[in-house]
């Protein structure tokens, strides 16, 4: 049956509309799950889709769904990926500057990382880091305490002597302190490292404490030991591509809604670290740290390290400046 002018005309214009409404999609890629990077995640879906109309859909694709971390920043570096958020020392070789989150004694808790992060003048430094390399980071927030977890356990500093260990990154901050303990540093993609342990191919892994519980790793290691005053964070980074594409209007918005997901995540973060230590604790797991000599002998040896790292790094040496600047700013 024909349908009436009026109403086919009517049919059309609605499909055109529905055509038209969803102009942009973010693919967001995470290497975690059930983490305080998936409620970011869930945020920033939640907020771009309320405040662009659905002119913008957000696809969440924790788990590495999309790839191991290097393959999800190099696809955010050419634009085939809107937003990577893994741990801020994979961005490192993209741009040497991102290594001043790994320097420990920055801040003194999550709370102190957290306001510090969320200052404007802190994410608009942060924000031009990775830029000639295609990279955009729209919110960094912090993810959970850092510990060390081998098969054999840490129990003490000495213990770490023969390990062979995923650091954070592949960097001098990560490898040379390391080293220097004499254990065994390697860079590693967090997803290849459960397999790595149970083939003995690595003893275990340096990362934040609630990645531990959240991806099962008591499965194959029971005890972690807290490294002092250090602090794994999550890098939420958008294509600088995609971001040109979008008017002004939704590129402001991407931006405060990034911001917007990081104080929700960090909100949810205050009770979920120590829940995460208590769900690897019901699954036989411990909790361990060092004694405060070895804490203090720990830092000293980093500490001892920053000449020859800033000379690997040169441009470190501001970052740090700038960022215990605003640290002390920010202090209560």
């Amino acid at each position: 049956m024909k349908l009436p002018t009026w109403l086919a005309l009517s049919a059309l214009l609605m499909s055109s509309v529905a055509v038209q409404a969803q102009d942009y999609t973010i693919k967001v890629a995470s290497s975690t799950a059930n983490d305080v990077i998936q409620v970011w995640m869930d945020a920033f879906k939640a907020g771009i889709e309320a405040q662009s109309a659905g002119r913008i859909v957000v696809e969440l694709y924790p788990a590495n769904q999309l790839g191991q971390v290097p393959a999800t920043i190099e696809g955010v570096s050419f634009g085939t990926i809107e937003v990577t958020v893994p741990a801020s020392g994979f961005f490192i070789p993209m741009d040497s500057r991102f290594e001043v989150l790994d320097v420990p004694s920055l801040f003194s808790d999550m709370d102190h990382a957290a306001r510090v992060l969320a200052d404007p003048e802190v994410v608009e430094r942060i924000s031009t880091y990775g830029n000639d390399r295609g990279l955009v980071p729209i919110a960094v927030f912090p993810h959970s305490p850092m510990g060390v977890l081998t098969i054999n356990g840490v129990p003490t500093m000495e213990s770490l002597t023969g390990q062979r260990i995923r650091a954070v990154g592949p960097t001098a901050l990560h490898i040379e302190p390391l080293t220097s303990l004499g254990a065994l540093p390697t860079a590693m993609p967090l997803g290849e490292v459960m397999p790595a342990m149970q083939n003995k191919m690595v003893d275990g892994l340096m990362a934040g404490v609630s990645v531990f519980p959240s991806l099962r790793f008591y499965d194959i290691a029971k005890d972690i030991t807290l490294l002092p005053n250090s602090y794994a964070f999550a890098a939420a980074v958008a294509s600088q591509d995609f971001l040109a594409r979008l008017d002004d209007e939704l590129g402001a918005m991407v931006r405060q809604e990034a911001l917007n997901a990081t104080a929700v995540a960090n909100q949810w973060n205050v009770e979920a670290v120590s829940k995460a230590m208590a769900t690897w604790r019901e699954n036989g797991g411990t909790v361990v740290s060092w004694t405060a000599e070895e804490d203090q002998s720990y830092l000293a040896n980093i500490e001892a390290h920053l000449p020859k790292i800033l000379e690997s790094n040169p441009a470190l040496g501001p970052e740090i400046d700038f960022m215990r600047e605003a640290a002390a700013r920010l202090a209560q």
